[in-house]
């Protein structure tokens, strides 16, 4: 929908990302979207490519756009359930009443020009991707059962409180927030998909950037080791002999089935040798 907004609205290819967040301040389940779009499109015509800018104070209706996303997504649903692809639990979720309830209410899609620039929204949204529901300097107390953390009550002003948790239903909290093996967090879009690498490159070129993508620098351990600590030391020097360098030789995956078998009696049998020996 938003590329076709993009194509109505400013008349090209837009690219946006998307990322996906799952929690509120008190790890509930607050299920919703943030979106990186473009300021603007690329627009091919036969003499080449031109970029159009939005409006500072204008990208999409947003009224519009909560409602045609709200009238999708519950036909997306019923196509589904019709052709017998959802999962309804057994018959025990009631799939219709469901959709007369989404359709009866009124769907939120926000739009607003970014509070800071480009590398502080970056910095911002990155946070979701790397982090889940809560950060360590938010726990200020373990008890025998409990756990106290601090959050922001976004209903009375966003006063910073505590909140005390069984230990049981923090734990529970915490990990619905885990995502299903496979399911990824952020997804790109238009020019910011791979596909469209060689149209984000004339996007670059006319709005006066170099039409070469900039290199991807790479993380060096080390240096970023050190960088956090703010010590010269390699963590990896040998703590016995204060010389040698402990580095990974290989790596194992994950051992299943018969092959967890056989690297069980392996290891039994090697051990047996060993202590024969």
């Amino acid at each position: 929908m938003l590329k076709e907004f993009g194509q109505k609205y400013l008349g090209g290819d837009i690219g946006f990302s998307l990322v996906m967040h799952t929690w509120g301040q008190t790890m509930q389940e607050h299920l919703h979207i943030h979106f990186i779009v473009t300021g603007g499109a690329l627009v091919s015509s036969p003499t080449g490519y031109s970029w159009n800018p939005a409006s500072h104070k204008f990208l999409f209706p947003a009224l519009l756009l909560s409602n045609m996303f709200r009238n999708r997504f519950c036909f997306e649903i019923a196509k589904l359930w019709v052709d017998d692809k959802l999962n309804t639990n057994d018959g025990a979720l009631d799939v219709q009443d469901m959709l007369q309830q989404g359709l009866s209410k009124n769907w939120e899609v926000y739009i607003q020009p970014p509070l800071y620039d480009k590398e502080k929204l970056l910095e911002y949204l990155g946070r979701y991707i790397f982090r889940i529901a809560i950060s360590n300097h938010r726990i200020v107390a373990l008890g025998k059962d409990t756990v106290t953390f601090k959050y922001f009550d976004n209903r009375d002003d966003g006063k910073e409180k505590l909140m005390t948790l069984h230990v049981f239903e923090f734990i529970r909290r915490f990990l619905s927030h885990v995502l299903p093996d496979g399911f990824v967090r952020v997804r790109h879009f238009g020019l910011h998909n791979a596909g469209l690498r060689l149209k984000l490159q004339h996007a670059r070129r006319v709005l006066g950037e170099p039409f070469e993508l900039p290199a991807i620098l790479k993380l060096k351990f080390l240096d970023w080791f050190k960088k956090i600590t703010g010590s010269d030391d390699d963590p990896r020097t040998c703590k016995f002999c204060g010389k040698g360098l402990m580095l990974p030789v290989r790596e194992f995956g994950p051992v299943f089935g018969w092959r967890l078998f056989f690297h069980a009696v392996l290891g039994f049998f090697s051990s047996w040798k060993l202590a024969f020996t």
